[in-house]
């Protein structure tokens, strides 16, 4: 019988590190049957013949046994219960990694794979465009006039655009992410999923700054630049703000050229295992060096009571990260002492 809503002491470490892990939440035969699809699906992708590779399939993701893990688990009566009424999962994104030894890919910070430290591991807020290309994969060389127009279209790989002025704002935000693990990542070098633990606290502050110094929120908004011309290919992507890396000096590493890289909390979860996220804390995975590939299953979560012009794109819930936790109410109050 699993829990239908945090417990004080979850409560607190969500308001205080910007995520909660729920151990064992999800059963192992859901785990497996989720499991199964995904490297069924893999399998095709990956596989030697041509026509398995081009065969059209359902992507996983759809199915009610992936979305199941959201719907069917007590994960959404969890999130009920901070957040308010939400509506049933009807898409999951699959995040698959392979084993990786450290490459020369560069990476949307702009910097080779191998030379990023952490395992790779390089931060982001969801939400931001990232390039309507492949990442510019020379380092040395900066891209040609006709490669930069290219990448500068809109949407970006992921569908984000650039910025919404009527909204005074250049990211989307949803509220939680939920991420259940399918496979083992309780070691390091699982691919696990880092997150910049407190750094919540930090964004918050950010983007009242930004909005108090007239907008917009978010990247080329006052003082974050959103391409970095000194990185090694030229254009990397600041994918949150130097303020809060530099926050985040103690334990960090430097690359040669003085980069400073924030060191990440690697989330060490068993298949089963659920996190809720706050959308304001950067997050990314990392490498993997073992030989089972790393799957996670992630649901982004909104509430119904969000208003709907805002459904994707709400500038208050950026300026005060829990305006939309009704059930984090107490915790806050208690925590920033105006209860």
């Amino acid at each position: 019988m699993t829990p239908e809503r945090l417990s004080l002491d979850q409560k607190r470490t969500l308001y205080r590190d910007g995520f909660v892990v729920l151990r064992g939440f999800v059963d192992g035969h859901r785990v497996a049957q989720a499991r199964r699809l995904v490297l069924e699906d893999l399998d095709r992708r990956h596989g030697a013949r041509a026509e398995d590779r081009k065969a059209r399939r359902p992507y996983p993701g759809l199915s009610p046994e992936v979305v199941g893990l959201f719907n069917d688990t007590g994960l959404r009566e969890v999130i009920e219960a901070v957040l308010g009424p939400v509506d049933a999962a009807r898409a999951c994104q699959l995040a698959t990694r392979l084993h990786a030894e450290p490459g020369d890919y560069v990476n949307e910070s702009g910097y080779r794979d191998r030379d990023t430290p952490f395992l790779g591991w390089h931060g982001h807020l969801d939400g931001l465009w990232n390039g309507a290309t492949r990442i510019h994969q020379h380092v040395g060389r900066a891209m040609t006039r006709e490669e930069t127009e290219a990448w500068n279209q809109e949407p970006s790989t992921n569908g984000c655009r650039k910025a919404f002025p009527d909204l005074g704002s250049n990211l989307t935000n949803f509220a939680a992410l939920v991420a259940i693990a399918l496979s083992d990542q309780t070691a390091e070098g699982s691919g696990n999923f880092g997150v910049l633990k407190g750094a919540h606290h930090h964004i918050e502050r950010f983007f009242q700054d930004q909005r108090e110094a007239g907008g917009p929120l978010g990247p080329d908004g006052p003082d974050w630049k959103r391409i970095d011309t000194d990185t090694p290919n030229g254009c990397g992507l600041r994918h949150y703000p130097e303020a809060v890396r530099a926050a985040f000096s103690k334990h960090a590493q430097r690359t040669p050229d003085g980069r400073l890289w924030p060191k990440p909390t690697l989330l060490r979860l068993a298949p089963g295992d659920a996190a809720i996220v706050l959308h304001a804390v950067p997050h990314g995975a990392t490498r993997v060096t073992a030989q089972e590939p790393r799957l996670m299953a992630f649901f982004r979560v909104t509430p119904q009571a969000r208003p709907e012009p805002n459904r994707t794109c709400y500038p208050d819930a950026l300026c005060d990260i829990w305006r939309e936790w009704p059930g984090m109410a107490d915790v806050v109050a208690e925590e920033r002492g105006t209860s």
